[in-house]
């Protein structure tokens, strides 16, 4: 009898300390909560490209991570202006982040280079030199800001839009252009108006509707997608920029996550050639459907496209010189990997 209660007495306390044991993993299990990354742009709508990138950038985090990693994308203006987001990004309250070359060449102005108007003779020719010749460049420019360049975000060739047909710099003459606050643009804009008038791009429609400004030159995933295509329903296809945002990273911030974690973040963005793919993609939708959105697209002859770049010619120069620093040397390095390109 006493045998049995001396087994019975063990048994139970074996039981118990096992409860005891695996309750406390439970609950510490249950307090381990996934490091929470901010990140995010600014006027992205839902449903479209940019959009759906940020929710695959969010699930590819958190698959890889196995749940570690949570990233919450705010896109539609949640974080303010892209001004604002760089600047909660150097202050840690932002981690990563899709900004324009226009408010990253506050802080590298050699970025504004890469908006030089005709730097490149094809989209094919762009994309094997921002891949393997820029993107080790500005990941050294951006380093030295403790940004992480991350990738390129495809935002698509820039055309000039008018309330009237604008197929030469001529038909500029008397038209109020929209200009950005970046240096090339304005430049660009210098070279082919007399009346270039700067303004914000959130306060570009009502420019268009109150008669402020008559045209302007932009991406057509922004173009069609904004209600700039209502106002000036012309749509010149000149060609004549190249323009990609900057998937960036705070890099304090990242340089304190194990190394697994930071390659899952700065591998989570979608492969170069998907993300590509799909703002390309929108980006021929909105071409397609130019007729139901209310915009009428005029192809120019080479005559006509030869007009523009003679007319912007002397603003590579003005450029360089304008912005110092290495961009001579990132040029001359544009134009070999140009040369290799052809070979």
């Amino acid at each position: 009898m006493a045998n049995i209660y001396r087994f019975l007495t063990t048994s139970l306390s074996t039981l118990i300390l096992v409860i005891g044991v695996s309750s406390a993993a439970a609950a510490q299990a249950s307090a381990i909560k996934p490091m929470l990354i901010v990140g995010g742009t600014t006027g992205v709508p839902e449903g479209t490209a940019g959009y759906e990138k940020w929710m695959m950038f969010r699930d590819r985090v958190a698959d890889h991570s196995n749940g570690a990693l949570e990233l919450t994308p705010m896109v539609s203006g949640e974080l303010g202006s892209e001004e604002t987001i760089l600047s909660s990004l150097r202050r840690g309250r932002v981690q990563v982040a899709n900004l324009s070359g226009l408010v990253i060449g506050s802080i590298v102005p050699e970025v504004a280079l890469l908006q030089t108007p005709f730097l490149f003779d094809s989209t094919e020719q762009a994309d094997h030199i921002f891949d393997t010749v820029l993107f080790d460049i500005y990941s050294d420019l951006l380093a030295q800001n403790r940004l992480t360049l991350m990738s390129w975000d495809e935002v698509g060739v820039h055309h000039v839009y008018g309330k009237k047909p604008i197929l030469t710099p001529r038909d500029l003459q008397g038209v109020r252009f929209r200009v950005s606050s970046g240096l090339a643009a304005r430049l660009f804009a210098e070279a082919i108006a007399s009346d270039i008038i700067p303004l914000a791009f959130t306060e570009n429609i009502i420019g268009l509707q109150t008669g402020l400004v008559d045209a302007g030159a932009n991406a057509v995933i922004l173009y069609a997608s904004t209600g700039i295509s209502e106002e000036a329903p012309h749509l010149s296809l000149t060609n004549h920029m190249h323009a990609v945002n900057f998937m960036i990273a705070d890099s304090k911030w990242l340089g304190r996550l194990p190394k697994s974690q930071q390659d899952i973040v700065q591998n989570g963005w979608l492969p170069i050639d998907q993300a590509r793919a799909m703002s390309r993609a929108e980006e021929q939708k909105f071409l397609d459907q130019a007729d139901q959105i209310g915009f009428e697209i005029h192809t120019l002859t080479p005559a006509q496209r030869d007009s523009w770049i003679q007319a912007s010619a002397p603003v590579t120069d003005q450029i360089i010189e304008g912005i110092g620093g290495s961009a001579a040397e990132i040029y001359a390095a544009i134009q070999r990997a140009k040369r290799d390109f052809a070979d």
